[in-house]
């Protein structure tokens, strides 16, 4: 017992990916549920929905070099979001339309210029190549690496991943090769390495034009990530969230029965062989229900992270059978030679104005709805929100199987106070509780759960004074107190760890609440009192949300949380639905306090929360103070 928040994160990791297809045993239970995985890989990926706007395509130049010509290329991926790219021909063009290859970037250099002897490759073999870049490379200015750096946390509440972007930008580079005149559309492959690879293999899911994909040393499945650490080395575009907790093989069928070729380097230490061993035999599975075995291939190859002669034959042998359906000749892989100042698209200077910076935020539009102007109103509003954030945002929690299992380790008695401690276990994680019930029975019990740093002294010493007339339950919840993951000393990866399971810290205690909160009803001591919740930091956002779905607490109260989810309590998500500030207003007709010691924020923002209550003409059920024992005496003598 007793397993650190990381190990954790490990073991979920390593169910998510064992679990993968288990379930699947025929073709027709497959297509049942290929829709909805198909639904979830959008989210997951973070591009929940999005409307195509003009691709506004400039063409800046052409380069004609011998047995091919280069089309500079610049196209919108989205309003005023510029990206670019080259598009190679053979010269001279033969007299029917050309098979195509979208390829993608990988993240060395300056994207299309390091991979142009790719597109002249494709071209002298006689098909139309398209190579664009990643959202960040050459002119572009968009933001790629996010959670990796650990500046970008609040793209985990936004619900976006720098898959989704570079998945719009995949899409949107297709539609580009669509257009040209020379291309058969009906006949276009994909391809690239390292994250070429992954955006080459998340598109063939997403659009089915792709005919079929060879992905090179892309792939990573969540249990690798995080059991062998290779997320250290890997940037966001190469993994999904874990909103649904589903592995990338369960995505990567998607793609069946289309053809699938994984490339992959036996020497790769970005890749293990077990993890890409097993990722194939899931995906094959799927092929072989749709009977078509042979169009899903490993192809593994001695060597680092990096093509091969062999690979690269692989490759144009692949595209030849599947994308033209016919031989082409045999061209080598030859060294970048054209200067890069030839091949540069926007010289320096991308169109203006160009905002592909803000790309995280005009992908996750936050949601609004009406204030109410009575009670009906107000109770149908609430319903619809509930209903949204349950189905949109905390599903984990109702098909969670981690179980809380709670027994006392101690009990005293003394002067007019039963004291007990309580040890509990989720998942192998403690839990460690202390109550001290009140004699003669109280109306009140108050259940407080600290952030990382808190523990049961820290709290007693918080609200001991406030609640002397009160059960109070004294909380650490896992990775809290005595157990504390030090999750706010730079350890952001753990949130990234969390974020890629789909069970973020603020998540986990919500379901440790449901146990807490169901042991201590049944109690003697408790039955029939009124429960108040309490949390500080990030655990008070655990405790709102908690109580929004359990509308038998009669009061919560939140301690010094978050201004907002951009800042923490990261839930996978969040901000598409609603804010903390906003989400208090859903409490309502029941009393919250908020208690601020430093920020004048909460105070000054007439957000949507205060304003129902207002509406709703009990105002003074919203409490804000600056006194935790002010804020939760208030609370008290509003219950009665």
């Amino acid at each position: 017992m007793n397993k650190t928040l990381w190990q954790y994160y490990v073991d979920k990791a390593k169910e998510i990916t064992e679990k993968a297809l288990e379930n699947i045993k025929n073709l027709e239970r497959w297509k049942k549920e290929r829709q909805q995985i198909r639904k979830e890989f959008f989210i997951s990926a973070g591009l929940y929905s999005f409307e195509k706007c003009d691709l506004s395509i400039k063409f800046l130049g052409e380069l004609k070099k011998t047995g091919f010509v280069v089309r500079k290329i610049a196209y919108q991926i989205f309003p005023d979001c510029w990206s670019s790219g080259h598009l190679y021909l053979p010269d001279p063009m033969p007299e029917r339309k050309l098979p195509g290859v979208l390829y993608a970037c990988g993240h060395s250099g300056l994207g299309t210029y390091w991979y142009h002897s790719h597109g002249v490759m494709w071209a002298k073999r006689g098909y139309a190549c398209f190579i664009f870049d990643t959202i960040r490379q050459s002119e572009n200015n968009g933001d790629h690496h996010g959670l990796f750096t650990g500046r970008c946390l609040d793209w985990i509440s936004k619900g976006y991943l720098s898959t989704g972007g570079e998945l719009l930008n995949s899409i949107r580079a297709l539609d580009v090769l669509c257009e040209m005149p020379e291309v058969d559309a009906e006949r276009i492959g994909s391809t690239g390495i390292s994250g070429g690879g992954a955006h080459s293999h998340f598109l063939a899911i997403a659009d089915e034009r792709i005919k079929a994909v060879a992905t090179s040393a892309g792939i990573s499945v969540v249990s690798s990530a995080i059991g062998y650490r290779s997320m250290f080395q890997h940037c966001d575009c190469i993994y999904t969230y874990g909103n649904f907790q589903r592995d990338i093989s369960e995505f990567s069928a998607l793609i069946a029965p289309r053809p699938l070729l994984y490339c992959f380097a036996s020497d790769d230490n970005l890749f293990f062989r077990e993890e890409y061993l097993a990722l194939y035999d899931r995906v094959k599975k799927i092929y072989k229900l749709y009977g078509c075995a042979d169009k899903c291939e490993l192809f593994e190859y001695p060597g680092p992270h990096a093509y091969s002669e062999a690979s690269v034959k692989k490759i144009n042998d692949w595209f030849d059978r599947y994308v033209a359906q016919e031989p082409h000749p045999e061209v080598r892989l030859e060294e970048n030679f054209i200067p890069e100042p030839e091949l540069a698209v926007f010289n320096g200077k991308s169109p203006e104005p160009n905002r592909l910076n803000l790309l995280p935020e005009l992908l996750t539009v936050q949601k609004t709805r009406f204030l109410p102007k009575n009670e009906q109103e107000w109770n149908q509003i609430r319903a619809e929100t509930v209903l949204n954030l349950r189905k949109n945002v905390f599903h984990w929690l109702d098909r969670c199987n981690e179980k809380m299992e709670i027994s006392n380790i101690g009990k005293w008695i003394f002067e007019n106070i039963n004291f007990r401690r309580y040890r509990a276990e989720v998942s192998g994680m403690e839990c460690y509780i202390e109550a001290f019930f009140r004699k003669p029975e109280t109306k009140t019990t108050i259940i407080a759960t600290g952030d990382y740093h808190e523990n049961v002294d820290t709290l007693r010493e918080r609200i001991g004074e406030a609640a002397e007339d009160c059960n109070l339950v004294l909380v650490e919840q896992r990775a809290c107190g005595r157990n504390a993951a030090d999750i706010k000393q730079g350890n952001y990866f753990l949130y990234r760890a969390g974020a890629l399971c789909g069970i973020t810290p603020a998540m986990m205690w919500m379901n440790d609440l449901k146990y807490i909160v169901e042991y201590f009803r049944n109690a003697p001591e408790c039955r029939g009192t009124n429960f108040v919740l309490y949390g500080t930091g990030e655990a008070a956002g655990s405790c709102l949300y908690y109580s929004i779905f359990d509308e038998e607490i009669s009061a919560v109260v939140l301690d010094n949380p978050v201004d907002t989810h951009n800042d923490g309590c990261y839930i996978p998500g969040i901000m598409r639905e609603i804010d903390i500030a906003e989400a208090t207003g859903l409490i309502a007709p029941r009393v919250i306090a908020v208690i601020y010691t430093g920020s004048p924020y909460w105070f000054l923002k007439m957000h949507w929360g205060i304003r129902v209550y207002e509406r709703l003409g009990i105002k003074h059920r919203y409490i804000m103070t600056n006194s935790t024992y002010a804020g939760i005496k208030n609370v008290l003598s509003k219950l009665g």
